[in-house]
């Protein structure tokens, strides 16, 4: 019988390769998203620019919260809350650079 090539602590969802695929998955989905509005308002014009214009920075918030939440549950239940804690970092760092990307569009009108 052969060795089996992954020790017991690396298999199953909470093993730490799962939770960064995991956190990345997440990170990369939330500014998918964020892009996406941004582009659609873009493409657009009138009161749907302006409205997608300010969405598009509140979903990447609003991801960056969820983040904090998945830092605090793994926090709590004694996982590896690190890596959420990096994911939301991220997020919050691309809350501020759309905030300050989306700011012209809304002062121009």
């Amino acid at each position: 019988m052969s060795p089996d090539p992954h020790p017991p602590d690396d298999q199953g969802p909470d093993s730490t390769d799962a939770q960064v695929r995991r956190a990345v998955r997440y990170g990369v989905i939330v500014l998918g998203f964020g892009i996406a509005t941004l582009v659609v308002a873009l493409l657009s014009s009138g009161a749907l620019r302006t409205v997608l214009v300010i969405v598009a920075p509140a979903v990447v918030g609003v991801g960056a919260l969820g983040a904090l939440w998945h830092t605090y549950r793994q926090w709590r239940a004694r996982g590896r809350w690190q890596v959420w804690q990096g994911a939301s970092w991220f997020l919050l760092a691309s809350f501020v650079v759309f905030l300050f990307a989306t700011a012209p569009f809304l002062v121009s009108g």
